[in-house]
């Protein structure tokens, strides 16, 4: 079987890298090219170090280096970067992508990377207008519009909604405070709420998934979690697995913003006027702490088509995780 090229937009952040690792590990050949604004960087190269993988030099808000990057690809996976540019000009860059993937003669496989639409679920209440999920919402509801097709010539398009990542425990919004006797200190705005945990192993598994059975998932949106957990559940998990005293200390928004040191920060570093990191993600805790996403994921339909869905117990073993900080990735595009 001749190898795939499959062309990785976002491929030097978190979910991307852990997506490019699998295709190359996948039964299916795959050859992955990944798009980067700076290559030739030291901290790109580190990062990629003994990977077979081809970089293409852009941006995904520079559509010219995308059509160029896609020539000769089979596939394209599309992550977008909330936290580089605003809602408006990654719901534009979404679109304009899916359209010149159009006209590239060798592409079949178009898979998008979404998240849950907030506003549409909670019937637009302005309470839950989360900017990063909105705008990947916006873009999945536009492709979700177009024809898949799965004839020898034609784009087949494929949405994967994704969860919060379980590293960001290790590495984000979840990570514990950890009190002078050891205890860790799991303090969420989320009342009795549950958090769609995903490992980001089992995110890049599916879109191999998805890749691999291209008719199967023609036209076709899978939201995927590995795991829906209450606080208590991720603390008292956390304890038993690791072995360390943990507790959920449940607290309201405006307590955890106080401690939230990038509260102020822009939520992208390309609109330093815009929505703020704390703006945004209240309206993301308001949702999990409300539980609108509770039922939005079949989890016995996700554990039949990726048997090794892997549980928030599961991920603490393999990972060693004991609540202690661990940044999850280097910036390097």
């Amino acid at each position: 079987m001749a190898a795939k090229r499959i062309l990785v937009i976002g491929g030097t952040g978190v979910q991307g890298f852990a997506v490019v690792k699998a295709l190359l590990n996948a039964k299916a050949p795959f050859i992955v090219r990944v798009l980067s604004r700076n290559p030739d960087s030291e901290t790109v190269k580190e990062t990629f170090e003994g990977l077979p993988v081809e970089f293409a030099k852009g941006s995904f808000m520079d559509f010219d280096s995308v059509e160029r990057a896609l020539q000769d690809c089979y596939g394209v996976f599309v992550n977008t970067d909330s936290s580089t540019v605003k809602e408006s000009d990654e719901i534009w860059a979404g679109i304009r992508i899916f359209e010149i993937a159009n006209i590239i003669p060798t592409l079949r496989h178009f898979v998008y990377s979404g998240i849950d639409y907030h506003l549409k679920i909670t019937g637009f209440n302005k309470k839950y207008s989360t900017h990063h999920a909105n705008a990947k919402g916006r873009v999945s509801q536009y492709i979700q519009n177009q024809p898949s097709s799965t004839s020898e010539n034609g784009l087949t398009w494929s949405i994967l909604n994704t969860g919060a990542y379980t590293e960001m425990l290790a590495g984000g919004l979840f990570v514990p405070t950890i009190s002078p006797d050891g205890t860790r200190l799991f303090q969420f705005p989320l009342g009795n709420g549950q958090i769609p945990l995903m490992s980001l192993s089992d995110c890049a598994a599916f879109t191999v998934i998805m890749f691999e059975s291209r008719k199967e998932w023609s036209g076709k949106t899978l939201n995927i979690a590995s795991q829906f957990a209450t606080g208590k559940e991720i603390a008292d998990t956390v304890a038993r697995v690791a072995g360390v005293k943990a507790e959920y200390q449940p607290v309201t928004i405006e307590q955890w913003l106080a401690h939230f040191p990038y509260a102020d920060r822009p939520m992208a570093n390309m609109d330093p006027k815009g929505v703020t990191m704390g703006q945004n993600f209240k309206m993301l805790w308001a949702m999990l702490e409300d539980d609108h996403l509770r039922g939005t994921r079949d989890m016995d339909a996700l554990k039949k088509i990726h048997p090794g869905l892997q549980s928030l117990e599961e991920w603490i073993r393999e990972t060693g995780y004991d609540g202690t900080p661990k940044p999850l990735f280097k910036r390097v595009y």
